[in-house]
């Protein structure tokens, strides 16, 4: 039993007492002097009930008192609040420190799909990828922390039009310039080249095609490529070699793990016979010439245009490949959820195929959610990019963080570790949507709500544990309060389970970086007014310890941070 369903308990029997027919709710209570919990319920139940709120709560407060409080109380108009007996914080502690869940509880398994990531071929990974990869990696560890069956997917661009035109590059770089490309570009050698380079070559295709003509080029080596043209694919697939042994490169130092590296092209041969389907079933239909299916009306506002499956030059585009992706995750890895990991720019777009999908019967008994992220921006408040104007490389903002790192810490692979968490705290502690301002100083911090503040938090107890150790000194397995800073600490550790569950209710990393730094803050609170190795009970104040330092490790774990025992 945690400490809230403690009061929803307490709640749910003075409800019934007093004729409420309503399911309680419980938050953090906002002036900690009047309680640990509140209720906020009644100036709604008793506007429906036509009783005085006050009167009310009185009422369902004194219904609600139980061994499990020290006090059951109203305040204001109408909040009923709870303080929590130290029996019971006390005992709940105890149990948290001894499960390895740390009092959490699983959710039914969901096989879940989580999309994340979205690099292009013969692109560079820019400051929006840190964004999906470091959001999605931190949902894919809450999703399986609560239990559930978790598939992550890269799902790499590298089909359609994108890919005719760094193939166009390469022939123009191997001295093409009219009739045939396809037997320069089977000249081009791509053996060494960096994704840089492959990158130039993409530029050069995309410059080409500003005329009509060149985008006539890049257009017919796509369709090419689509329809299996030898050369065109072997130049494909090193292409994407490259570019996916790059991306990998960054994934892995960043800790974003992929069970999948599918991409668009992996959709290909679905989408013939998926059109063909949903045409004689009559869900599709022909619009000037192109292909469309219509998606307003369900989750979308009635002005939504349809989306469009085939131009009338025959062309796929992206919608049409997710939709056949979306199909495929449903029917060949069995996915009961589907989640989409992308910045909010692409809302319409992926409400659209998720309407489409549910039309047309692909998403029957699917739960499709969009997590949505806002932008990183720049000190001037627009987002973050480089002096010329374009997005800046994700490897840049790697390698400033670090370098910023470099200069606090001594250690070099301290340093790499207190960067990268310091990148990924900054990301993951405000709510997703609000996007974040990139502030290298503010970031790196020891001080106040950043991720080396957390890091040296957890390496100061492995101090305090490693020094007691060393004197033969254990923890206690039973937690006691003997400080009032003591049991503050204690209770922010107990709202974990909730924050946990939060997190994967709303899909929101934030929950679980705002715990943590709680019981960071709780914790340097603790240590200025309870000495550990000087007190009386030191075991008892080593429990303590142990506790905090389990809480903060496991939130440092489920952001994708990694911990360090000195700094």
């Amino acid at each position: 039993m945690s400490v809230k369903s403690a009061a929803f308990t307490a709640l749910a029997s003075a409800y019934e007492l007093n004729g409420l027919k309503a399911a309680p709710s419980v938050v953090r209570s906002t002036k900690p002097e009047f309680g640990d919990l509140q209720c906020n319920d009644m100036m709604r139940l008793a506007k429906d009930s036509g009783k005085n709120p006050r009167e009310l709560a009185a009422a369902v407060a004194a219904a609600a008192r139980s061994d499990a409080f020290d006090d059951v109380s109203v305040a204001g108009p109408g909040f009923v609040n709870f303080r929590l007996s130290d029996e019971t914080i006390t005992a709940e502690a105890t149990a948290m420190l001894r499960d390895p869940a740390l009092g959490s509880e699983k959710e039914p398994r969901v096989r879940t799909v989580i999309d994340f990531g979205g690099p292009n071929v013969a692109k560079a990974l820019h400051v929006g990828h840190l964004r999906s990869f470091v959001i999605g990696e931190s949902l894919r560890r809450i999703l399986i922390e609560t239990g559930h069956d978790v598939v992550s997917d890269i799902h790499f661009g590298d089909w359609g039009l994108q890919m005719g035109k760094p193939l166009l590059g390469a022939a123009i770089a191997s001295g093409w310039t009219q009739g045939d490309p396809i037997p320069f570009i089977e000249d081009f050698s791509f053996d060494g080249m960096s994704l840089a380079e492959l990158g130039t070559l993409y530029k050069a295709g995309i410059a080409a095609s500003e005329n009509e003509a060149g985008l006539a080029v890049a257009r017919m080596l796509a369709t090419m490529l689509q329809d299996g043209e030898p050369i065109l694919t072997c130049a494909w697939k090193r292409m994407r070699e490259i570019s996916l042994d790059a991306v990998s490169v960054t994934a892995e130092q960043l800790g974003a793990h992929f069970d999948l590296f599918l991409g668009e092209s992996d959709a290909h041969s679905e989408v013939a016979p998926m059109l063909d389907d949903l045409v004689a079933r009559g869900l599709a239909r022909e619009s000037d010439g192109a292909l469309v299916i219509d998606v307003s009306g369900r989750d979308l506002p009635d002005n939504v245009p349809p989306l469009l499956l085939r131009k009338s030059d025959g062309a796929a585009l992206y919608g049409t490949t997710d939709l056949a992706t979306l199909r495929q995750r449903v029917r060949d890895i069995g996915a009961k959820r589907i989640v989409y990991c992308t910045d909010d720019r692409q809302a319409l777009h992926i409400g659209s195929v998720f309407s489409a999908a549910r039309a047309a019967g692909y998403a029957d008994g699917v739960e499709l959610r969009h997590v949505t992220f806002g932008t990183v921006r720049g000190s001037d408040g627009k987002p973050f990019k480089t002096r010329d104007g374009s997005a800046a490389p994700l490897s840049d903002m790697i390698g400033l963080t670090l370098e910023k790192a470099a200069l606090k810490v001594r250690d070099a692979d301290t340093a790499a570790v207190v960067g990268l968490g310091a990148l990924k705290f900054a990301d993951l502690s405000t709510p997703r949507n609000t996007g974040y301002i990139f502030d290298i100083d503010k970031m790196t911090s020891f001080e106040g709500r950043t991720g080396p503040y957390l890091q040296y938090a957890y390496a100061r107890i492995c101090s305090i544990l490693d020094k007691a150790a060393a004197a033969c000194i254990s923890a206690s397995d039973t937690i006691s309060i003997s400080h009032p800073s003591e049991r503050a600490v204690l209770v922010e550790c107990l709202w974990y389970p909730n924050s946990l569950s939060e997190a994967a209710r709303q899909l929101e990393p934030s929950e679980i970086a705002e715990r943590a730094y709680q019981v960071a803050d709780a914790f340097s609170r603790f240590y200025t007014d309870c000495p550990v190795l000087s007190a009386e009970d030191q075991p008892g104040r080593l429990a303590t310890c142990k506790l905090v330092g389990q809480v903060i490790k496991k939130c440092l774990e489920l952001l994708g941070m990694k911990t360090v025992r000195r700094m």
